[in-house]
């Protein structure tokens, strides 16, 4: 089946070409591209060529994908954009578009016609709205404008002419929903007969088309109730009622009609006495309904009222003209039926339209039934009325569509200017396109001045509603950001379709550091670097953080994030503001194994540890020395050890955070500490735990003895580091924080763990192990000094506060450099450690070279407790007065002769009045035997 474009489609944007606006251009001697110098806009935005597609869409909720189709109840036609029809039939094949696009009202009379064509070329070709049409009446205009009913359906946007004083009932239902306002011109329904009969009745008896008894006046109402002359003169029996009375336009029951014809009351009463009516001949029924009817008939005008329809009525008014016939009929202005026949009709007046009685008008006729009385009021003119445009509210949302569809207003003489033109396109054979639309056409060509007094000028172009850009480089180290319009003007890619003035070309392409996402949540501040670039602050500069040097320091060296070319030291993006600051070295978080720093501490400790290595050895080398062997070397090595192990965390104070480095020193520091004063501990348990004992009896401490106790002491605070390290491993992490050197963030390692209870634990520990110690050596500090260490004890403890001190406050108190704290706590655990174990283990190893010295001491510390189970009883200060004179002459100067030192011995004793009883032979037979 071979298809056309619909009679809309086919003119679709045909009015406004190049010819119009070169010819406008020339008259007004104007440049349609002049642009006002401070706004940019265009001096002539409308003298342009149709534009060739849709600007901007009507957004309306009602469209659905069910409207304007059988299934919802839509009956009349509609053609959308790209609508066509059947080549020979015309039917609609395809609807086109109509999502989008304005539906306008089609009313098919030529006013309707001309007004609707008027206002579809400048929606379409000017202002840039696509615009379907519906071919409907505008009965329900109001109800198809609304969220209701036929508006669900069969929704539109305005209808251009509405006659409301026939509809105005059912116009008001739905009301609310739409805008009612004055298209400018006016209509005027009324009675009319041809002139030729007003001008036949006034011949009187001379008349060729009646007899007349005298000059009747055809065209004033009175003449039909003075006499029955003008009756029969338009008498209904002079017509073929079969030609002219059709029931389709006004049904049996519906008006008074009966068979296509309604009747007076009058008019029953003229045939009731054998006389015949006056035919009115009228289009439909719903034409203003009753009007006509009610006034003939509240006149006593005996009529028949036969409905026709309006093209079967012109043609038949015609015919009778042409016949030269007489006839009445209803019909109104404008219309095209007036504008090709001029001067034709003439116009039967009634009493003058007095708004009172119009008002009383009940739109009704033939309420009691064919034939009879009406109810209906009215015996007045019709009044002269103003036609109406209605559009939907929902159009207010568009700022621009709701300025045109307000300030849309056509005179009188508009209306009749372009009735004429299309009476002339219709006898040209020459025209191509419907008259209709070749009128409305010229007079849009013709009234410019007219039209464009209704437009809104477009929006000011903006770079965040009518442009769009495009971010490329998200994932490099600059971004670039380029601009195209929204909507471009088809006849021309540079510039804008949607707006005007303002930003009138496209910004350049530009470049920046600013990430896409910053870029797409800053629309307002970064679009304004399209005019002007910005200040320079410091998100336009970045910084980079070497990695520690041999020095133990880092460089922090600022660059801008786009630099100029030919001058890095300037920015490319920004101008003004701050400057760019200079280079920053900052203190490393950490010593680096190659630092100098580190390499001389490493150097001392390791000579301490070959210090350690060879005390090690002496202990080992003379184990079996009393005074080695007494002391209970093997605690002496474990003391070394422990020596070891915290030098060993000098070195593990060093490099940057690794999880070795952070679980090693907790470990290596807790077992080197726990180890040398859990050695202590052990050693000063022995002593107490001999020479505290009130009784005079044997107590052996042995080695495996103290080594169990050290055992305990050791263990439980390797158990808290373990549990520390499973529970909670002191992880390496990088901590950013703000830099108090420069504007910006630095990277922190550090060895951290989630909580402190595990490190404190470890250290109330080994609080608990030193005041331990401190305790013992405190309660032995009279013992003999081959037994007991209360002095170096003591001075240990001292040393171990006073490091701890110095420590504490390095790590928490202190702000200096990584590198003074890390040789202050190397010092401080390389001293603690040197002069705590070098006391400790001299007290032996010098020993070693007075061995039999001390072998005597220890025979008299032997004799005094010879006979403990003998009940001899020796008050122990009196013991260790004993053991502590053995080394000292009669002037108290130190003797190394055993004979010598046993010999003051026994001489002092006896001044302390001590009965040694059978101890005393003993004593002197050792003293003999040395």
């Amino acid at each position: 089946m071979p298809t056309v474009p619909s009679q809309h489609d086919a003119v679709r944007r045909t009015c406004l070409n190049a010819a119009w606006v070169t010819s406008q251009a020339a008259v007004r001697k104007v440049d349609p591209r002049a642009r006002d110098p401070t706004t940019n806009r265009s001096l002539y935005p409308w003298l342009r060529v149709s534009v060739p597609s849709a600007r901007f869409q009507v957004h309306d909720h009602r469209m659905t994908p069910t409207v304007y189709t059988a299934a919802c109840g839509y009956k009349e036609t509609i053609y959308g954009v790209g609508s066509t029809v059947d080549a020979a039939t015309g039917t609609i094949v395809n609807q086109g578009t109509i999502p989008g696009t304005f539906v306008s009202e089609w009313g098919g009379w030529p006013t309707h016609e001309l007004t609707s064509y008027v206002n579809a070329i400048l929606l379409q070709e000017v202002l840039g709205y696509d615009v379907s049409f519906v071919h409907a009446t505008g009965t329900y205009a109001t109800e198809r404008m609304s969220t209701m009913g036929r508006g669900l359906c069969t929704p539109t946007h305005l209808n251009p002419e509405v006659w409301t004083s026939s509809q105005m009932a059912a116009l008001k239902v739905h009301a609310n929903e739409s805008t009612m306002a004055n298209v400018g011109y006016w209509g005027r329904s009324g009675l009319y007969t041809l002139q030729a009969n007003v001008d036949d009745a006034l011949r009187g008896p001379q008349s060729t088309l009646g007899n007349l008894s005298r000059p009747f006046s055809a065209d004033f109402w009175r003449e039909f109730t003075l006499s029955d002359d003008l009756i029969e003169y338009f008498s209904i029996d002079r017509h073929n009622r079969s030609r002219i009375a059709k029931a389709k336009y006004c049904p049996d029951g519906v008006g008074g009609c009966l068979d296509g014809c309604s009747k007076s009351y009058a008019c029953t009463l003229h045939e009731g006495r054998g006389k015949s009516c006056m035919l009115v001949l009228i289009m439909r029924w719903d034409y203003d309904p009753g009007y006509l009817q009610a006034i003939m008939s509240n006149r006593n005008v005996p009529a028949y009222f036969c409905s026709a329809g309006d093209s079967n009525l012109q043609e038949y008014v015609v015919e009778t003209m042409q016949r030269n016939g007489t006839i009445v009929f209803y019909h109104y202005v404008p219309d095209m039926f007036h504008t090709d026949n001029p001067g034709k009709f003439a116009r039967i007046l009634w009493p003058l339209p007095d708004p009172a009685v119009v008002a009383t008008a009940t739109g009704t006729f033939g309420e009691l039934g064919y034939g009879n009385p009406t109810t209906n009021p009215v015996d007045v003119d019709y009044p002269q009325e103003n036609l109406m445009k209605i559009y939907a509210n929902l159009l207010r949302s568009d700022e621009l569509l709701a300025h045109y569809l307000n300030q849309f207003v056509l005179t009188q003489l508009d209306v009749t200017t372009m009735l004429s033109s299309m009476a002339a396109f219709q006898a040209d054979p020459a025209t191509t396109q419907p008259a209709n639309f070749a009128a409305a056409c010229q007079w849009v060509r013709s009234n410019y001045d007219t039209w464009t007094s209704w437009l809104e000028t477009l929006p000011l172009c903006d770079i965040r509603r009518h442009m769009t850009y495009t971010m490329t480089g998200c994932n490099t180290t600059f971004r670039r950001v380029s601009f195209a319009w929204t909507r471009p003007d088809p006849t021309n890619a540079t510039l804008p379709f949607e707006c005007d003035g303002g930003i009138v070309t496209l910004p350049g392409a530009f470049q920046t550091s600013k990430s896409c996402e910053w870029l797409s949540t800053h629309e307002n501040e970064w679009t304004a670097w399209t005019s002007a670039p910005p200040h320079c602050d410091p998100s336009f500069f970045a910084y980079t953080i070497s990695s520690c040097s041999e020095a133990s320091t880092r460089e922090v060296a600022f660059a801008w994030n786009l630099p100029e070319a030919a001058n890095p030291a300037r920015s490319s993006e920004c101008t003004g503001g701050v400057a760019l600051p200079a280079n920053v070295v900052l203190d490393c978080g950490y010593v680096p194994y190659t630092s100098s720093a580190f390499v001389g501490i490493a150097v001392l400790t390791s000579v301490v540890m070959v210090l350690l290595t060879g005390l090690t050895a002496l202990v080992v080398l003379f184990r079996e020395r009393p005074i080695i062997k007494r002391s209970q070397w093997p605690l002496l090595v474990l003391m070394l050890l422990g020596g070891y192990c915290l030098c060993a965390t000098v070195f593990l104070f060093g490099g940057p955070p690794s999880p070795g480095v952070c679980g090693g020193r907790p470990f290596v520091a807790s077992l080197g500490y726990t180890t040398v004063f859990g050695s202590i501990l052990a050693k000063s348990l022995r002593v107490y735990a001999v020479f505290n004992q009130k009784a005079m009896k044997r107590v052996v401490i042995t080695v495996w003895r103290a080594l169990q106790w050290f055992i305990v002491v050791l263990g439980i605070d390797m158990g808290i580091v373990a549990v520390w390290l499973v529970v909670d491993f002191p992880h390496p992490i990088s901590t950013t924080v703000p830099s108090t050197d420069f504007h910006g963030d630095i990277d922190i390692q550090q060895c951290r763990s989630s909580n402190f209870i595990f490190p404190t634990l470890s250290i109330f520990w080994k609080g608990l192990v030193t005041l331990g110690g401190v305790y013992v050596a405190f309660h032995i500090r009279k013992a003999d000094s081959d037994f007991q260490e209360s002095v170096w004890m003591f001075a240990s403890s001292c040393m171990v506060i006073v490091g701890g001190g110095v420590m504490l406050a390095l790590t928490y108190a202190t702000t200096m450099s990584p590198v003074s704290t890390f040789t202050l706590q190397a010092v401080v655990i390389l001293l603690c450690t040197v002069t705590h174990l070098e006391r400790a283990v001299d007290v032996s190893i010098v020993g070693v070279g007075d061995g039999d010295g001390a072998h005597a001491r220890a025979q008299v510390f032997q004799v005094a407790r010879c006979d403990a189970d003998r009940s001899v009883s020796i008050e122990e200060n009196v013991l260790h007065d004993v053991v502590d004179q053995i080394g000292r002459g009669e002037n108290g100067a130190e003797q190394t002769n055993p004979a010598v030192q046993l010999a003051a011995a026994l001489k002092w004793l006896p001044d302390r009045s001590i009965q040694l009883g059978r101890c005393s032979a003993h004593v002197l037979g050792v003293a003999r035997h040395r």
